[in-house]
Parts: C-alpha cells; sequence; structure tokens
C-alpha cells in the first residue's frame, strides 16, 4: 500500500470516528453512509422513530467542506413544489415557462434526507427516481444536472405491496436497520450527554474538499475486480440463489441492476480502504444491500456468515482438503499396522489349546535373569504408557515369556523398559484386542497396535508404498499451509476495514485461526508418522 493510499485510508477512519461522537451504537450508519456518499449511492434507514436517522443524515454533510443539505418529512399531502422549489410566477407570466426556483430546494442539495419516504405521492416519487438514476432534474425545458451525492431515505416501515414503490425501493443499494440503543453502558452515556449532537464534528482538516471528491471519483474507477474475487461474488450469488430455491416463501429475489450497481460499491469499499484490488473481504459489505425486509435481512445474514466462514478465503476447500488428508493418513496407519503385526499361532498341551505369538523370527536379547527379550513397536503415534513415563511411546522392551503369558491371558500388566529408559522396568498393559492384535493400552486407555521387530514378511515394495503415500501426503500438506498463510496475510492485508461490521471479519479470523490449528495438528500427526517410518526403516535396516 503506498503512503498516498495508506493516509485516504487513515482519513476515512479518522472521519467515521469524528462524524460517530456522540452517537451511540450508531457506527455501521455513519460507515455505510459515508460510503454510499462517496460513491454517489443511496442509503435506505430503517427503524423506529427517534433513534437519530436525520442526526445521521445531518452529520454526514459535515464531511464535506463544500455543499448544503436538504431535509423533508414527508406525509401523504405532500407537494413537488415542497422538494423541488415553488413555480416562478415571474418566469410564468413574462415568459410563460413552467419552472421551479430550486435554490435551497432538493435539485441544489449535496446530502438529501427524506424521512418516510413511502408516504410520498406518484408526482414525487417519478421525478425522484429520475434524480437518482440520472442525477439530473428536469425543470421546464431545461435539465439540471443535480450535485446530490448522497439521498437518505427514512422509514419506520417497509413499502407495501404497492409496485409503484418498488423501483425506487430497488434504487437504495444500502439498506441499514438501526434500533435503540441496547448496551447499558452506552445508554447511560447517552442521557447524560449534554453536548450539542447537532453540531459540526468533524475537523476541518478531515473535511472532504471538492477537488478531492472529484478526484477519488475519477480514480476509485480504475480498481480492479479480479477473477478469484468474482467468482467468490458468484458463489454468494449462487448461495442466495439456493436459499430462495429453499424458502420459496421468501422474497430474495435481487434484481441484476442491484448486482451491478453493488460492484460499484465494492471497487469504493476498497479504494477508500487503500487498495487498487477488491479483496473477498470487501464482499462482505453487500450484508447491507442484498436484504429487502426483515424475513430476508435474516437469511441473508446467514448467507454472509456462511461467506465469511467458509468462502471469503477458501476456509470450506482447506477444510475438506484437511479433511482428505487426515483420512489419507489414518489408512496409511492402518496399512502399516496391518501389514506389520505379528501372526498368532495356537499349540496343544496338556491344559488344552494355547494361543501365543509367533515370535520365531523375532530378533531376540538376552539379558542375565530375565531370558530372551523382544522389542516392540507402535504402529500408530503414541503417547505416554505409563503414569511414571510423561515421554510418548517409541518401543519397549518385555521379557519374550512374559508377553506369551499377556497374550495366553488375553490382557495383563507387563514389565517392560520403555524407549531409552533401561534402569528401571515400568508397568503398562499388554495383550489382545478383538481382531487378536498385539496391543499397549495408553494412559488415557486407548488400544495401540504393535509389531514385533524383526524380518517381518512386509516386502520392499510394500515398505516403499508406505513412503510413498507419506511422501504426497507431506507434499499435500506443505502446499495446503503455504495456501492457508497466503490466505491469511490477504485477509490480513484488509484488516481494519473501514466498513465491515466486525461480527463479520471476527468470522473470518475465527475460521481461518481454526483451521491453522487443524493444520498444526496435521502436521502434528504427519510428523509423528514421519518418526515411526524411520524406526521401521531403521528396524529393517538392522535386520
Amino acid at each position: 500500500m503506498s503512503d498516498d493510499a495508506q493516509r485516504l485510508a487513515t482519513r476515512i477512519t479518522r472521519l467515521v470516528q469524528a462524524l460517530s461522537t456522540g452517537v451511540y451504537e450508531r457506527d455501521r450508519a455513519f460507515k455505510l453512509c459515508l460510503l454510499a456518499a462517496l460513491t454517489g449511492q443511496s442509503v435506505f434507514l430503517l427503524g423506529p422513530p427517534g433513534i437519530g436517522k436525520s442526526l445521521i443524515a445531518r452529520r454526514i454533510m459535515h464531511a464535506f467542506k463544500e455543499g448544503t443539505a436538504f431535509e423533508y418529512l414527508m406525509n401523504r399531502f405532500s407537494t413537488p413544489e415542497e422538494l423541488f422549489g415553488p413555480l416562478s410566477i415571474q418566469a410564468l407570466k413574462e415568459e410563460g415557462r413552467y419552472v421551479r426556483l430550486t435554490e435551497g430546494y432538493l435539485p441544489e442539495s449535496t446530502v438529501v434526507f427524506l424521512d418516510e419516504i413511502w408516504k410520498a405521492g406518484p408526482a414525487i416519487l417519478n421525478t425522484l427516481l429520475t434524480v437518482v438514476n440520472e442525477k439530473v432534474y428536469r425543470n421546464g425545458n431545461q435539465e439540471i444536472k443535480v450535485p446530490m451525492r448522497l439521498l437518505i431515505t427514512a422509514s419506520n416501515e417497509l413499502p407495501d405491496g404497492d409496485s409503484s414503490l418498488e423501483p425506487l425501493y430497488d434504487r437504495m443499494l444500502l439498506r441499514v436497520y438501526a434500533d435503540k440503543v441496547a448496551e447499558k453502558g452506552h445508554f447511560q452515556a447517552m442521557i447524560n450527554d449534554t453536548s450539542d449532537v447537532y453540531g459540526d464534528p468533524v475537523p476541518e482538516g478531515l473535511k472532504i474538499t471538492e477537488e478531492e471528491y472529484e478526484r477519488w471519483q475519477r480514480e476509485v474507477k480504475n480498481v480492479t475486480l479480479p477473477e478469484p474475487v468474482f467468482e467468490k461474488l458468484y458463489q454468494l450469488k449462487l448461495l442466495v440463489d439456493e436459499r430462495q430455491e429453499a424458502n420459496p416463501e421468501l422474497d430474495l429475489y435481487i434484481s441484476d441492476r442491484r448486482w451491478k450497481k453493488s460492484v460499484s460499491l465494492l471497487r469504493a469499499s476498497a479504494y477508500y480502504n487503500g487498495r487498487m484490488t477488491v479483496s473477498p473481504t470487501d464482499l462482505l459489505i453487500l450484508r447491507n444491500c442484498l436484504w429487502r425486509d426483515m424475513a430476508t435481512r435474516e437469511r441473508i445474514q446467514g448467507v454472509m456468515s456462511e461467506y465469511a466462514r467458509e468462502v471469503a478465503f477458501e476456509q470450506g476447500e482447506t477444510q475438506r482438503q484437511i479433511l482428505f488428508l487426515q483420512g489419507e493418513l489414518a489408512r496409511l496407519e492402518r496399512s502399516r499396522a496391518e501389514g506389520m503385526a505379528p501372526g498368532l499361532k495356537r499349540t496343544s498341551g496338556l491344559r488344552g489349546e494355547r494361543v501365543e505369538l509367533n515370535l520365531d523370527e523375532a530378533l531376540k536379547e538376552n539379558r542375565a535373569a530375565v531370558g530372551p527379550m523382544v522389542t516392540l513397536l507402535p504402529l500408530i503415534p503414541c503417547g505416554p504408557v505409563s503414569q511414571e513415563v510423561e515421554e510418548p511411546l517409541l518401543r519397549l522392551r518385555v521379557a519374550e515369556g512374559e508377553l506369551q503369558k499377556r497374550v495366553a491371558a488375553g490382557e495383563g500388566t507387563a514389565a517392560v523398559f520403555i524407549n531409552d529408559l533401561e534402569r528401571n522396568a515400568y508397568h503398562v498393559q499388554l495383550g489382545l484386542d478383538a481382531e487378536q492384535r498385539l496391543i499397549i493400552k495408553d494412559v488415557a486407555g486407548a488400544e495401540i497396535p504393535l509389531a514385533v521387530l524383526g524380518p517381518w514378511a512386509v516386502s520392499r515394495d510394500t515398505r516403499d508404498g508406505w513412503d510413498n503415500a507419506l511422501a504426497h501426503i507431506v507434499s499435500e500438506t506443505r502446499t495446503l499451509v503455504q495456501d492457508a498463510n497466503i490466505h491469511r496475510r490477504n485477509f490480513n492485508a484488509t484488516m481494519p476495514h473501514n466498513f465491515i461490521d466486525t461480527d463479520l471479519t471476527d468470522m473470518v479470523t475465527d475460521s481461518l485461526d481454526d483451521l491453522a490449528e487443524q493444520l498444526a495438528a496435521l502436521e502434528q500427526g504427519i510428523e509423528q508418522a514421519q518418526a515411526l517410518g524411520a524406526r521401521i526403516r531403521a528396524a529393517y535396516d538392522a535386520v
């Protein structure tokens, strides 16, 4: 990010902070209204009476060094004269022209706030639609270019089913719901605040000049929408379509015009955060563009939460690959365990049939007063097997006779030497599992399959296959970790964000943190599998 871009992003941050000073729990409204003003889009504020909707509009005007504001409370008797100016009697008498005196009215204002917008009549709505669409006002036979940077409409209700209201409502690109102050501390601060909330809260140095505004409008057009980000936008569209199909009773229709205009908002979101490329983070702002009523608002929240957790930075795909590699690692461990498990043989004697391990080819070491001892290796990663030894089990040595007794009995306690701890013998649980495989129980009671060190009947090709499978898992995991780190860096580069709600960015952060933990666990499992593979190779080399 260049120094100029960083200064712009910081300035927007400070401007939002100044605008929201002394106004509680309205940060989202100020952020989005400022973004709309910087983009030339319109905002619809929905909320009960007395929550500061008009205050938000008045304060946004103070973001600009030049410009004027116009505010009007609609009712069903409102006339065009009250918004667009009275007729010029002089022009009508002397020139026969039907024109309005627009000075001080909507056609010559920079920031416009229209409260109770749905109470306006058709004549007002039709004219307003032209102003919003074309940014011109037809005054008699002349077209006046309207300097309006921001139109904020507000109501404590949504438009009814009257189709005449739909065209204007669809052009309110940003839709913001604001409710009463909820947090106790904010409520206390609000009722005790005696300052003039309608004063100008913006320092002179933060105000946006006309020259800056025009330059920013030109430069924001150069912000690019990369193909990968477009793909995520399309995934988001598909998620919305899926919700509509699953819930046909909801009206989740989103016009092509709304999608198209949303892209201009995304470009502006990137630009005023100091970037010339739209990021997946910027798409989170669409939570405030895609709903049309309270029911669909809840559904869109669900869609955006899914996008934040799974789509924005490939978290869902990364999760699927982690699960796949974990499965591959588990299959490799099972394959090694089954291929190297010592066989059983049954012998008959005076006391009947006896089950014992086939230790004919096991490597044995004679120890005074103990007799021949065999070495056992865990076939899957194994933690401590004794409360007295905290380190993970790498190998153990046990007297052949002691081992055969435990096998014959099915299970039992045996004295063994663990890893390189040769001075003391420790008692562990050895035996056979339900599939008649030799196992040891760790301190948590989990059964760990064991192999007997010796020239087992496992071909070199099989062992090479195990090594190759593990090498493939290692390679895929390394690529996955690299990609996850890139996604994390890309996300961090967009933070803090001037316009996105922190609950959504927190979802992204949490999901990336969770993936990092899963990848670390996968890498740890791989390291343990590699260590086991090294011990197996060393054992074969020894024999």
